[in-house]
């Protein structure tokens, strides 16, 4: 049957589509305002520029807050590198120069609100492209167990350089502590950071604390254990897989003493020919046995903590002292730099960098993530007879450089009388470069798919370089 027409039906029909058809009208017209409004109410102050995102590495800008985090004066002279890095599976190794000149200057404004300053384009174009190795894996580690004996405060505060070589490799840090405050914030910031960091709590004297490391780790080792290290809390590691790498052509199943001796012979005379605890003290299982079995004989070796451990090997043990060239205490007072531009090969550890002298361990390492570990404290000649040792400072010598393995002694002199107090551990030495130009880096800010490093000269106006390091596919 045919359905009857009814007038009615339809008008409502009608009424309802009209409605739908306003409703979606009055929607997209507020999502339109919206869209073009949305910063009402945040906009920036006149003639002030917004930060732009750290992840935002094709803008070319300079930002002035970091600058003026450097230098007090209203202006700076600034000059900016960019280095692109290929990582590849074809790298045979680094050069050692740079077909690049240091960059030009130009003055910058401090004495403004602005943020940032906008740079012409060709600031930021690449300066020069440099291959690296491929991203590896963090190495494994398990077979390590570390212990550092230190207070609460510097425990957490040693976190993030601890981060850069413990980090994902699941070595065991063993912290004893003292007994003020909490350890939990070291606990939360350790997990953060991907360390492994138990934490024991003790009122001992700090040398108890020490020696007791010996007991303590050698209770907490595992099935898989080789090694048990003593560190200080500013021990640092610039490369794990070159210490794995180095500790595996040493037998563990062996009575193993591996260490380093102290750099300066004055130190040594009253040390005596042992490990020096700073640089890392490695034992091997087998011999950590042996002195645990005598840990209450040697408690009577009252002193300074690797002396102690020392003499009871000595006095207990056949095994000796075997120097490890790459490990390094680094007892350098002063300016250290010239141990740092050597351009010899990265080191195994580095100790005293923030007591006896300062260089930010935790800065340095950053730009590992662009161009890998290898690439750190890496001594470059550019075009123009400047040098840049990545991570730590760009420098031109007064005197020109006659023998590139000879290092620069800038830090004090040495107690000791005798000649030579250095040339043991450190030489061929040279004088030091009196009139040498230099830019020490202050800071490193990692990014997205980039690293920032801010390198510094010291003067009545100051002068800064920006190097930045940004990976290319």
């Amino acid at each position: 049957m045919q359905a009857r027409y009814h007038p009615l039906l339809q008008r409502r029909q009608f009424t309802t589509v009209i409605a739908v058809a306003t409703t979606l009208l009055f929607i997209f017209a507020v999502f339109l305002f919206y869209s073009q409004h949305s910063d009402i109410g945040t906009s920036p102050a006149p003639n002030a520029q917004s930060p732009p995102s750290l992840s935002n590495s094709s803008a070319c800008h300079v930002d002035l807050d970091l600058l003026r985090t450097h230098a007090s004066n209203s202006s700076v002279e600034y000059a900016r590198l960019e280095i692109s890095v290929v990582r590849t599976k074809n790298f045979t190794g680094f050069s050692d120069s740079l077909d690049i000149p240091v960059p030009t200057y130009q003055t910058v404004q401090l004495d403004t609100k602005n943020h940032t300053e906008l740079l012409p384009e060709e600031r930021c174009v690449t300066s020069v492209t440099i291959h690296a190795p491929p991203v590896v894996a963090r190495p494994d580690a398990s077979h390590m167990i570390f212990g550092v004996a230190t207070s609460t405060k510097r425990l957490y505060n040693s976190l993030d350089a601890f981060a850069h070589w413990a980090g994902g490799t699941n070595a065991h840090i063993v912290a004893v502590v003292d007994d003020e405050g909490s350890v939990t914030p070291s606990e939360k910031r350790a997990k953060e950071l991907n360390i492994r960091l138990t934490v024991i709590q003790n009122s001992d004297e700090l040398l108890d604390r020490y020696f007791s490391l010996l007991r303590t780790l050698f209770e907490r080792k595992d099935e898989l254990t080789k090694w048990i290290v003593l560190i200080d809390d500013d021990t640092f590691f610039p490369s794990m897989q070159n210490l794995v790498q180095r500790l595996a052509t040493y037998d563990p199943t062996e009575l193993q003493y591996i260490g380093a001796l102290t750099e300066d012979m004055s130190q040594m005379y009253y040390g005596s020919h042992m490990a020096y605890g700073g640089a890392g003290i490695f034992l091997s299982v087998p011999l950590v046995q042996q002195l645990n079995a005598v840990f209450r004989d040697c408690y009577i070796y009252k002193g300074a903590g690797d002396r102690m451990i020392a003499r009871c090997i000595y006095r207990h043990t056949t095994a000796k002292l075997k120097w490890e060239h790459g490990l390094h205490q680094l007892d350098l007072r002063g300016d250290a730099s010239g141990f740092y531009e050597s351009g010899r090969p990265l080191p195994l550890s580095l100790h005293h960098w923030k007591s006896w002298f300062h260089a930010d361990m935790v800065a340095l390492s950053q730009v590992a993530a662009i161009c890998g570990e290898a690439c750190l404290l890496r001594r470059w000649q550019l075009s123009d007879d400047w040098y840049l040792i990545n991570g730590f400072s760009i420098v031109k010598y007064a005197i020109p450089l006659q023998e590139s393995i000879s290092m620069e002694q800038t830090w004090d002199s040495s107690k000791y009388t005798g000649p030579d107090p250095f040339e043991y551990s450190l030489g061929p030495l040279r004088k030091k470069d009196e009139n040498k130009v230099s830019f020490r880096m202050r800071k490193a800010i990692a990014e997205t798919d980039r690293v920032r490093q801010i390198y510094v000269r010291e003067r009545e106006t100051p002068q800064v370089i920006e190097v930045v390091w940004k990976l290319t596919d």
